[in-house]
C-alpha cells in the first residue's frame, strides 16, 4: 500500500498511552560507549580559536564558545581529580559561558540516555544536552545539574524521532555552564537503541482540539466556526480572577462578577465542550497587598497586565479557588490549571543563565518554585474537596524552560497534579515536535509520572523561519517559486495537531482563535476597534479540516519521513474504514512526491476544504501541505 521506503511504526494493543510510553521511553539504554574518550584520557592539544578560550582538551573534545564575547575559560587534564578513572577535564570559567563539545552522528528515530559525573569547588550550574548542531538548534534531551564538592552523576534521555537522517547526523553532545568557577567532568557516555513510537490506542476526541477565545463574544465563533472540542481560560476578557473579583473583601463578605464566565461556560454547554481554568495569573492588585494597603482597583483596571505576584495571603488564594470551583461544580470547568508560564528568575539559584532567566521568554510567574507548588497544593485539596472528578494540571510551562519543569517535578510537582501542562510553539518544521514530546515525556518517567498525560496548554506558530523549512530551502536550490509564509502557516498548525496527537499529546490548546497577533497560525480576521472575530483566516480553516479528518478515528499507524521523506498517518473510523493522512515537508506543488494511490482511497481533500474524487489517478502529488485521502 505505501512506499517501503519508509518506516512503519507499530501500535501496541491494549495499553493506555502513558503505560506503553514508560515501556518505549526508557533512558537507561545499554550497549557500548557511542563518544569517543568519554574518560578524557587520550593525549591533550592546546586549544586555539579565540583569546578567551584556552588551556588543553583530548582530541575527541572541542570548546565551542567563542561566539560568546564575553567567554573567559581554561581547560586542562587534572590527573589529581578522577572519577574512578586516570584523570579527568577541569574547566575554570571566569566570564560568559563555555560548551564542551563532541560532534557525533546520531541514528533517526533512535532514544538515548547521556550522562556524566561532575564535581565543584562552589556550586554550579551544568547543562548536558543532546542537541542539533545547527538551527533551530533542537535540543533532542536536556538537563542542568547543580554541582557540588562531591562527585555528582547526571542523565538524561534524549530523542530523535521525526528526523531525516541527514537531520540525525549533524548533532553535538554538549557539556555547558554560564556559572563562573572551576568544574571537573569525568565518565560522559552515550548509549542508544531504536525507539518504537507508542501511538494512543483509542479514537481521536472533539476535547484534543482546543483552543482560547480571548474576547468573551468569540467563543461561540471558536465553537462554531473552529470545531473546537474545548477552550482555555487565560488572557480572557473579564474573565480572571482580577476582573471577576477586584474589590478586597470587607469582612466575610465577597463581591464577584462572574457575567462573562458565566458566559463562556453556557457557551461550552451549548456546544458539548469542556473548558480549562486558569486559577492564577491576573492577581486583583489588593491580594498582592498588605492587608492595611489602599484598595487599588484602579491600577488593576489600567496597569495590570498579567499581575503574576503570587498571593501575599494563603486565605485569599483557597478562598478564591473554592468560590470558584464550587460555583461551576458539575459543570463544563472540569480542568484547573495552575498559573501560567513560570520560569526561574535571574536570582534563583536553580537559573541556569542569569541573562536567559531575565529575558528569554520572560516569567508569567514571579514567585519561586516552592511558592508555586504550595498554591498548586492548595487549590488540589479544595478543588477536591468540593469535586472528587476534578483534574488539577500543572502550570504549563513554556518551550524554553523544560529546566524549570524538571525542577518543579523534583520538589513534588507531579504529586497533586492530575495533568502536567507544556507550551510547544513550533520554532521550527513542527515534525521536530515528536522529539520535544518524547523528550518531557521521559523526563517525566525520570520522576515516575509515566501514567500522567500530557497537554500542551498553549501552542501555535509564533514565527516561522524560511531557512529551516525544508519546503523553502529546496525551492531556493532548484529555482523554483518559493512557499510563502502564508502558505506554509496553515500547513505548519495542521502538522503541529497531527505530529502533537501521534506523539501523545492529550490536548493542544490553539493559541489562539481570536489573537490579533498576525502569527503566521492565526486562525481569524479581526475587525479593528472591536476585537470580533469576523472571517476565518487559510490556518483557521486547515484548523477545523483537521478536527474533521481525525475526530473519531484512531490513528493505526504513523510513518515519520524516512527514506523518502513522506509523512502518513493511516486511522481508522468506527466502521473499521481506512483513511489517511499524507504529507512531504521538503516538497512543493512544483516538485511534487508521486504517492501511489491507497485502493481504498477513491476522494482526496486539502486543508481548504476543497475535495475531488480519485477515477483514473494511479498516483497523487503530495507536497507540504496535508491532503486527506478517504473512501
Amino acid at each position: 500500500m505505501w512506499s517501503a521506503s519508509v518506516k512503519m511504526l507499530s501500535v501496541v494493543g491494549a495499553l493506555c498511552i502513558a503505560q506503553a510510553m514508560a515501556a518505549s521511553n526508557d533512558i537507561s539504554v545499554t550497549g557500548p560507549n557511542l563518544l569517543r574518550d568519554g574518560g578524557f584520557e587520550g593525549a591533550g592539544r592546546a586549544v586555539t580559536g579565540c583569546a578567551g578560550v584556552r588551556g588543553q582538551l583530548p582530541s575527541a573534545w572541542v570548546d565551542n564558545s567563542c561566539w560568546n564575547a564575553a567567554t573567559q575559560v581554561s581547560y586542562g587534564l587534572d590527573e589529581g581529580q578522577s572519577n574512578g578513572g586516570a584523570r579527568s577535564l577541569k574547566v575554570m570559567l571566569a566570564t560568559g559561558l563555555f560548551q564542551l563539545v563532541q560532534p557525533i552522528n546520531l541514528e533517526a528515530d533512535w532514544r538515548y540516555g547521556l550522562g556524566i559525573w561532575a564535581r565543584s569547588e562552589a556550586p554550579m550550574m551544568i547543562k548536558l544536552a543532546l542537541r542539533k548542531s545547527g538551527p533551530p538548534y533542537l535540543e533532542y534531551g536536556a538537563r542542568y545539574l547543580r554541582t557540588s564538592s562531591q562527585w555528582t552523576y547526571v542523565s538524561v534521555s534524549a530523542f530523535t524521532n521525526g528526523l531525516s537522517d541527514a537531520e540525525a547526523r549533524q548533532a553535538m553532545f554538549i557539556v555547558s555552564s554560564a556559572t563562573p568557577g572551576t568544574v571537573w567532568i569525568d565518565g560522559a557516555a552515550l548509549a542508544g537503541g531504536r525507539s518504537q513510537l507508542v501511538l494512543p490506542v483509542g479514537p481521536v476526541p472533539p476535547q484534543y482540539f482546543g483552543a482560547h477565545a480571548l474576547h468573551q463574544h468569540n467563543s461561540k465563533t471558536a465553537f462554531e466556526d473552529g470545531l473546537v472540542g474545548s477552550l482555555r481560560i487565560w488572557d480572557s476578557e473579564r474573565s480572571q480572577w482580577h476582573t471577576i473579583q477586584p474589590a478586597r473583601p470587607k469582612g466575610s463578605k465577597r463581591t464577584y462578577d462572574w457575567s462573562a464566565l458565566d458566559d463562556r461556560v453556557t457557551q461550552a454547554q451549548k456546544h458539548q465542550a469542556d473548558l480549562l481554568m486558569v486559577l492564577g495569573g491576573y492577581v486583583p492588585s489588593w491580594a498582592t497587598m498588605d492587608e492595611g494597603d489602599p484598595d487599588d482597583r484602579v491600577r488593576d483596571a489600567v496597569e495590570c497586565y498579567r499581575c503574576d505576584e503570587s498571593p501575599k495571603r494563603s486565605s485569599d488564594w483557597k478562598t478564591w479557588v473554592m468560590d470558584v470551583a464550587s460555583r461551576y461544580k458539575g459543570g463544563p470547568i472540569r480542568y484547573w490549571e495552575i498559573w501560567n508560564e513560570p520560569s526561574f528568575g535571574p536570582k534563583d539559584e536553580w537559573c541556569p543563565d542569569r541573562q536567559g532567566c531575565a529575558t528569554k521568554m520572560a516569567s508569567m510567574y514571579r514567585g519561586t518554585p516552592e511558592q508555586l507548588l504550595s498554591l498548586q497544593n492548595d487549590a488540589a485539596e479544595a478543588i477536591k474537596r468540593i469535586d472528587p472528578s476534578g483534574k488539577i494540571v500543572s502550570a504549563g510551562i513554556s518551550l524554553y524552560h523544560r529546566d524549570y519543569l524538571d525542577y518543579f517535578l523534583k520538589i513534588g510537582g507531579g504529586k497533586t497534579a492530575d495533568i502536567i501542562g507544556y507550551h510547544w510553539y513550533v520554532d521550527g518544521p513542527p515534525e521536530l515536535l515528536m522529539s520535544h514530546i518524547l523528550a518531557v515525556r521521559g523526563l517525566m518517567r525520570d520522576h515516575g509520572l509515566s501514567d500522567k498525560p500530557l497537554w500542551s496548554t498553549e501552542g501555535g506558530v509564533a514565527q516561522l523561519s524560511l531557512e529551516s523549512d525544508p519546503a523553502w530551502r529546496g525551492a531556493k536550490t532548484t529555482g523554483q517559486d518559493l512557499p510563502r509564509v502564508h502558505e506554509l502557516g496553515p500547513a505548519y498548525l495542521a502538522r503541529s495537531l497531527i505530529v502533537g496527537w501521534a506523539s501523545g499529546l492529550g490536548r493542544w490548546y490553539h493559541y489562539a482563535w481570536d489573537g490579533s497577533h498576525g502569527w503566521p497560525s492565526s486562525t481569524s480576521v479581526i475587525a479593528k476597534g472591536t476585537n470580533l472575530a469576523i472571517d476565518v483566516t487559510e490556518a483557521g480553516v486547515a484548523y477545523r479540516q483537521v478536527v474533521t479528518w481525525m475526530v473519531g478515528k484512531r490513528v493505526m499507524a504513523f510513518e515519520t519521513g524516512q527514506g523518502g521523506g513522506l509523512w502518513q498517518a493511516t486511522l481508522q473510523g468506527a466502521d473499521g474504514k481506512l483513511s489517511y493522512i499524507v504529507w512531504h515537508p521538503a516538497r512543493t506543488s512544483f516538485n511534487p512526491w508521486a504517492l501511489k494511490k491507497p485502493s481504498t482511497a477513491h476522494k482526496v481533500c486539502d486543508l481548504a476544504g476543497k475535495c475531488r474524487t480519485l477515477v483514473t489517478e494511479a498516483t497523487v502529488a503530495v507536497d507540504f501541505r496535508p491532503l486527506y485521502l478517504t473512501p
